[in-house]
């Protein structure tokens, strides 16, 4: 696999950002409603995504064949992000951010039902190690 320095830093940017953002959410949930916070990300998304498809595409044009896929995913995901933050209001931070990363073993799956994606040994021992790292960092410690 050629290294693709410039996927790997945005993926570290991500994860920082959405580490940071989602440790942060718990305290800003003390002043403001998880439906505010989703409509507050909602928000950021419109401001950071306006500039960077103008500095990316160089236009605001979304290809019409894409809307029959690309609006049920971002809905999914709007409403992924609403269950999220609904959940961190009733569960400890630690615990929803550990749980909400079952998502990968979804993804895993999902591709490899509909796209024919190969679940070798390694991304078996991965999603092992997804489902047991997330029953142990949610698991009440005494």
């Amino acid at each position: 696999m050629q290294a693709n320095w410039g996927g790997w830093a945005y993926l570290a940017g991500y994860i920082v950002l959405v580490g940071g953002g989602s440790f942060l959410q718990k305290f800003a949930m003390k002043d403001v409603t998880p439906f505010q916070i989703n409509f507050l990300m909602a928000l950021g998304m419109l401001v950071t995504a306006v500039p960077a498809l103008l500095w990316q595409q160089g236009n605001l044009a979304v290809p019409l064949k894409g809307l029959p896929l690309g609006a049920p995913v971002g809905i999914m995901m709007a409403l992924g992000s609403i269950c999220y933050v609904l959940a961190l209001a009733k569960l400890p931070v630690g615990v929803a951010a550990a749980i909400s990363t079952s998502y990968v073993v979804v993804v895993v799956v999902l591709s490899r039902l509909f796209l024919g994606e190969e679940i070798g040994w390694m991304k078996g021992i991965g999603v092992a190690l997804t489902v047991v790292g997330v029953a142990l960092l949610s698991s009440k410690q005494n």
